[in-house]
C-alpha cells in the first residue's frame, strides 16, 4: 500500500474550517482504502509574512513597485590644460 499526502492552504480573512474539511473529505471518500482529513494549523500573517508566503508558494508578488530613482547626471571629467 502507498500513502498519498496533500497540503492545502487557504488564505483569507476568515474561513469556515469545518466546511472546507467536509468538502475535501467528500472529494477523497471514494479514493483509496483509508483517508483522514484534518485541520492541523492556523497561522496569523503579518503584511510582510503574507507577501513572503505568496511569493514563495504561488509565485505571486504582492510587493508594491519601487519608485524609480532620478537619473544620475553624467559626470564629465575636466582636464587641466596648461
Amino acid at each position: 500500500m502507498k500513502k498519498f499526502a496533500f497540503t492545502v492552504d487557504v488564505v483569507g480573512v476568515d474561513a469556515d474550517v469545518e466546511e472546507i474539511v467536509g468538502t475535501i473529505r467528500k472529494a477523497v471518500q471514494s479514493h483509496g482504502t483509508y483517508n483522514c482529513v484534518d485541520h492541523v494549523d492556523t497561522t496569523e500573517f503579518t503584511d510582510q509574512g503574507l507577501k513572503v508566503w505568496t511569493k514563495r508558494k504561488i509565485g505571486v508578488s504582492l510587493a508594491q513597485p519601487k519608485k524609480k530613482k532620478a537619473p544620475k547626471a553624467d559626470v564629465v571629467a575636466e582636464t587641466a590644460q596648461g
